[in-house]
């Protein structure tokens, strides 16, 4: 009988620690930071609560909150993303991977993160209102800072893919120009290497992102800051013009496979999910039937 106890006991431990769930990382927006409680900080309130025991890390660029809003707007991404790799492979609570999700221009810093570094390993990526294909216009600004905005908008008058602009200006790097592609691929600093774009493909991009059990892509229905808002779903434009606009299917990213979206969406692992509304609008009850499930999971 004492055996059996013990036998059970250890069964149930196996169970509750095979039970534990997978962590999940946030990456916020522009002009918005880690842990503002009406933004990311509400968002990360709502994940614990539905999910009893997960460790959320909301990611903070800089030192301290001011900080983190300023590099939305001015460290570049490729740092940011440099500096978010070694965030996550330092910090013991994910060492096991983790589920992600970005909102807004977090979406596509998230799966640079996957592409670049992926150690340890995301498991489902969600992105809501990511811009993956890049915007062809500045995103209307609504950082509480706005001053921040108006610098923002004064250094894309100089011309987007200037060095000056390019090399401070992080909407500028994903910035997508549909009626000069030539500038594009030998300017933009972060999209059109991220996008795998350019004639030199890389490989270890495309296996690390098909190695995602899911990749979520939320858009906006109504959205009027993200220009084209199909980026959210990786639309673009058709080749050429700035008018007439596809679907992912349709573009070249996707019918050449520059980064795996067609093998993951052919195996099934591709949801896209439509919210009605603006830019990062939607409710609670919205976010936890549409979005908690893909961060409901277990190691």
């Amino acid at each position: 009988m004492r055996y059996t106890f013990v036998i059970l006991s250890v069964v149930l431990f196996a169970a509750l620690a095979a039970a534990t769930p997978r962590p999940t990382v946030i990456w916020h927006g522009m002009g918005d930071t880690c842990c503002y409680p009406f933004s990311m900080g509400y968002i990360k309130k709502v994940i614990e609560d539905q999910i009893p025991g997960i460790y959320v890390k909301s990611l903070m660029i800089g030192k301290d909150i001011p900080d983190d809003e300023y590099n939305s707007f001015f460290l570049p991404v490729n740092q940011q993303v440099d500096e978010v790799c070694q965030q996550i492979k330092n910090d013991p609570e994910l060492a096991n991977g983790f589920n992600a999700i970005g909102f807004s221009q977090g979406g596509q810093f998230h799966r640079a993160y996957v592409q670049r570094c992926n150690d340890p390993p995301v498991y489902n990526l969600v992105s809501v209102g990511g811009q993956h294909q890049g915007v062809y216009g500045m995103p209307r600004c609504s950082a509480t800072n706005q001053t921040l905005c108006n610098l923002a908008r004064e250094m894309l008058e100089l011309g987007v893919y200037t060095d000056e602009v390019q090399d401070r200006l992080v909407q500028a790097q994903y910035w997508q120009d549909p009626l000069d592609e030539a500038e594009y691929l030998a300017k933009s600093q972060f999209l059109a290497d991220i996008n795998n774009a350019r004639s030199s493909k890389n490989e270890t991009y495309k296996k690390n992102f098909i190695s995602l059990n899911h990749f979520v892509m939320v858009k906006f229905l109504n959205d009027t800051m993200v220009i084209p808002r199909e980026s959210e779903w990786f639309g673009w434009y058709a080749p050429g013009q700035a008018r007439d606009l596809i679907p992912m299917e349709e573009t070249q990213l996707y019918t050449e496979d520059w980064i795996g979206l067609q093998y993951l969406n052919n195996e099934g692992r591709v949801t896209k999910i439509g919210c009605e509304g603006n830019h990062l609008q939607f409710t609670e009850p919205w976010f936890i039937q549409n979005l908690i499930p893909y961060l409901n999971n277990t190691l």
